[in-house]
């Protein structure tokens, strides 16, 4: 059965004899192997909660490897020495690098929320964080992560009030679930054909309707509907190598600090907007989709000074100058504004305008610019576990939003990564995706406190995770090159030879590409494929003549059919 569910979304034998000669075969042949092979391995459930419920759910895989177990209670000493009781799950054959899907319902007393902790490892060692949830007296809060088993000593799985409190802690519908890296990847594809490829079936016949067998095609992919993108900084005008290479990859881009409020009104009364402006005039000629990053920072080390020293009508007046500014320069020039900066860590604007100052900027930014999609920008949501910016405070944060009438319909994700946890990533976005808006992950990166070749294998995986979630609508890339250097991770070095990291974004942009397929059409005067998501350019031939055309592929589960006449 499982086999018959997978088979659905793959190519059937026949699609791949006619497919073994084309580009799109050899691009991505472990994927194509692994995608015709029968598959008994567990499927991942992606099914997430974000509502406090009067009763758990079921358990996830009915339970995996956790099925019919009741966690133990154990005591801890917390550093004031009063002893905390605390649930754990005792854990047998962990196998080092297997994939490990965590979740379970939880109910707290004795407090009205807490933030809970789940986390693996020995008693006596370093722990891994395997996600955490807001849980809440009276209702069950579901909890999802996971883990990757590897050298730390695990034996179990630890659950824990985040400041250590003394709360009853109620456990229901546990699950652990293990999967192969193999099974994970296939996963991964599974998602991928679904949510960025689409069936097509390519119709040929004359003029009389009649279709022609043996017409030769070729079809290419000439943009992609799916945003992979970079920052880009003031280091990027005049470059002309490095805008080429960056035109080579990307179809979205970020200005790094080139329009934030230090960089254009860095004293007040001095605006200055040319390094902006000289950066949209590239992205303009080039049709290049980008984001506007941002309008607001809360952490006030980010906030121009001399705004810091304003009284507060002063600074009411100024903020609202600028957005007038902003909106009066680059209304319809920018899909995505990121309107206030790092909310849950940080609160300069509302500590001084009050709690609806959030309400108040998205609310006039959506007045002067209602085509534009307004986002809040966060940091360890999906990065690690941070009881100041769980997901579940994230969702609370919009969800408190939204009812008070802001038009903030964009989820923004920073993403900079140290180790990622691939698992707690898809249990993340699984979570975030309750609510039904865009996601977009906005500057990710990879700490450079790792070697480039692990920085490379680390975002290979980021990358991975991100593409293959259906919630997801793009990806950019924190890895603007000024004066030699990037934020944290660069893609290639200051020649613009690329470094692991670069290599591994050349191979992804390969793979995610059709490419360009040659074939003839069959009996029935058809030629059929699998396509990525985009805009695509056809040229086809029979006895001397030759018709070229263009369609598109948008999502859908449904064959798309395109005829052409000769």
């Amino acid at each position: 059965m499982l086999a018959s569910v997978f088979f659905n979304y793959y190519l059937c034998k026949e699609d791949m004899k006619r497919m073994r000669s084309h580009a799109m075969f050899s691009l991505s042949f472990l994927y194509w192997m692994l995608s015709v092979s029968p598959y008994d391995g567990p499927l991942y459930d992606s099914s997430a909660f974000s509502e406090c419920k009067q009763y758990p759910e079921n358990p996830l895989y009915g339970g995996g490897i956790l099925k019919d177990k009741l966690p133990e209670f154990q005591l801890f000493t917390r550093a004031d020495g009063i002893t905390v009781n605390f649930p754990i799950f005792k854990l047998q054959d962990i196998t080092p690098g297997t994939i490990y899907s965590f979740s379970t319902w939880i109910k707290i007393k004795n407090a009205d929320s807490a933030v809970i902790t789940a986390s693996v490892g020995d008693k006596d060692s370093d722990k891994l964080c395997v996600g955490t949830v807001d849980a809440k007296a009276g209702c069950w809060s579901f909890l999802k992560g996971g883990f990757v088993a590897s050298s730390l000593d695990i034996s179990s799985i630890y659950l824990k009030n985040s400041d250590e409190q003394d709360l009853e802690i109620e456990i229901a519908s546990a699950s652990l679930q293990p999967f192969t890296e193999q099974q994970w990847l296939l996963n991964q594809q599974t998602k991928i054909n679904m949510a960025r490829k689409r069936a097509v079936t390519i119709h040929i016949s004359n003029k009389q309707g009649v279709r022609l067998e043996n017409a030769s095609l070729t079809v290419e992919q000439v943009s992609k509907d799916f945003l992979l993108g970079s920052a880009i900084a003031y280091t990027f005008i005049g470059n002309t190598p490095y805008q080429n290479w960056f035109l080579e990859r990307f179809n979205a881009a970020v200005f790094e600090d080139e329009i934030k409020w230090y960089t254009t009104e860095p004293k007040q009364g001095q605006l200055n907007y040319t390094l902006a402006d000289e950066l949209l005039e590239f992205v303009r000629r080039n049709q290049i989709t980008v984001r506007g990053h941002n309008i607001f920072w809360e952490d006030p080390k980010y906030t121009p000074e001399w705004v810091q020293n304003l009284t507060d009508s002063e600074l009411k007046s100024a903020v609202n100058s600028r957005i007038q500014s902003l909106m009066s320069k680059y209304k319809d020039e920018f899909v995505h504004w990121d309107v206030n900066n790092e909310l849950l860590h940080f609160n300069f604007y509302e500590q001084r305008l009050g709690p609806n100052a959030t309400l108040e900027f998205y609310r006039t930014v959506h007045q002067q610019d209602p085509l534009a999609t307004l986002f809040l920008n966060e940091f360890n949501v999906v990065e690690t576990c941070d009881s100041t910016s769980t997901v579940d405070k994230y969702i609370a944060k919009i969800r408190e939003l939204k009812e008070d009438g802001m038009s903030m319909n964009g989820i923004g994700l920073e993403g900079h990564f140290g180790a990622p946890n691939p698992p707690r990533i898809r249990s993340t976005l699984d979570k975030l995706a309750t609510l039904g808006l865009p996601i977009w992950l906005t500057e990710v990166d990879i700490s450079d406190t790792f070697s480039k070749e692990t920085q490379g294998i680390y975002l290979e995986q980021v990358l991975r995770e991100g593409f293959s979630h259906p919630a997801v609508d793009g990806i950019m890339l924190w890895s603007a090159i000024r004066r030699n250097k990037c934020y944290r991770m660069c893609l290639t070095d200051p020649d613009l030879n690329n470094l692991p990291t670069g290599d591994v974004v050349d191979k992804l942009l390969k793979e995610w590409d059709t490419g360009i397929l040659k074939g003839q059409t069959d009996e029935h005067g058809s030629y059929s494929f699998y396509g990525f998501l985009g805009e695509y350019k056809l040229t086809a031939s029979y006895e001397g003549k030759v018709v070229d055309a263009a369609f598109s592929l948008s999502p859908s589960h449904e064959t798309k059919h395109f005829s052409v006449q000769l």
